[in-house]
């Protein structure tokens, strides 16, 4: 009978094969995460990790991380396509000194943050900062007490698209919500959000080339101790439409525009109780002539009228 002697470099490939293919099947396209959990888990449904940093790096990109239960699952620095969903249950994060979610993804992904509750403490820089490019979705959730702002778009070196609705933030000691991109394109979607009680409702700038596209539409920015909503654009272009939005008792100016290269129109909104309802410095501002604009310590300098369409 012979022999056969198999080389001990293709035995160790052998021997190694159940290595690799358990590492790739730890990360599943759904995990879970749990206030009773523990990240040594695999974050099954029956085993459920206990934060979103423990369970991100077993979720496959482009996967999800879901809430089991009620819980604090921690701060979470996202770098590929996630979702973090937890709509039908408490996603808490406290993020007392740090920023609650850092976004710093590839142009080609996308990110989406739904059903969250994020709470600075009073000492919480930004409670969701993006950095990098792709898409980013926000909807329902909730940011307050932080130093800086509380979503704070700052792409640097990628085009960004940013879509937030169904949110409330509140006690953001900057700003609600700030652009404030590299020389690259951002686009900024905002539906239906409230920003109150904040250092500035919502700020649009741009001091470097390249465009922004924002809308706002069926949001109240209220309270704030600046201005409610702002474009500032010395280098680069701001197009804003604000639409059906409710403005109000801001202890600056309602709307303000500034700069060349920005151009606001407003449509269907109240301005009302704000130090100045609207301010036009440098900018384009336009109306579609259905807003009211009254009640204001000063109407300020109403945008001009645009044609109306029937």
């Amino acid at each position: 009978m012979k022999k056969f002697a198999i080389p001990c470099t293709i035995l160790g490939a052998i021997l190694a094969l159940p290595l690799y293919v358990g590492s790739a099947q730890a990360q599943a396209t759904r995990t879970w995460v749990s206030g009773v959990g523990d990240d040594a888990n695999p974050c099954s449904r029956t085993a459920p990790c206990k934060t979103f940093a423990g369970a991100i790096s077993k979720t496959a990109a482009k996967g999800e991380i879901n809430c089991l239960d009620p819980g604090g699952f921690g701060t979470l620095n996202i770098t590929k396509s996630i979702t973090v969903n937890c709509e039908n249950t408490l996603g808490g994060v406290l993020s007392a000194g740090v920023t609650g979610f850092i976004v710093n993804v590839a142009a080609t992904d996308a990110v989406t943050l739904k059903g969250l509750d994020i709470e600075g403490t009073g000492t919480g820089t930004n409670g969701i900062r993006i950095i990098g490019g792709g898409q980013v979705h926000i909807h329902k959730v909730q940011i307050r007490n932080v130093t800086t702002a509380c979503i704070d778009v700052a792409n640097t070196a990628l085009a960004v698209e940013v879509y937030i609705s169904e949110s409330y933030m509140s006690e953001c000691a900057g700003n609600g919500i700030v652009t404030n991109p590299g020389a690259v394109n951002s686009v900024v979607m905002i539906h239906n959000v409230r920003v109150e009680n904040s250092g500035q409702g919502i700020t649009f700038n741009r001091v470097n080339a390249g465009t922004t596209k924002a809308s706002v539409s069926e949001s109240t920015v209220t309270g704030n101790g600046n201005n409610g909503i702002t474009t500032s654009a010395s280098v680069g272009s701001i197009d804003l439409m604000l639409q059906k939005n409710v403005i109000t008792f801001n202890g600056g100016n309602g709307v303000s525009n500034n700069g060349g290269g920005s151009v606001t129109r407003i449509g269907g909104s109240v301005v009302n109780g704000n130090g100045t309802a609207v301010a036009n410095a440098g900018g384009t501002f336009q109306s579609y002539k259905d807003n009211q604009i009254d009640g204001n310590a000063a109407n300020g300098a109403l945008p001009l009228p645009q044609v109306q369409f029937n």
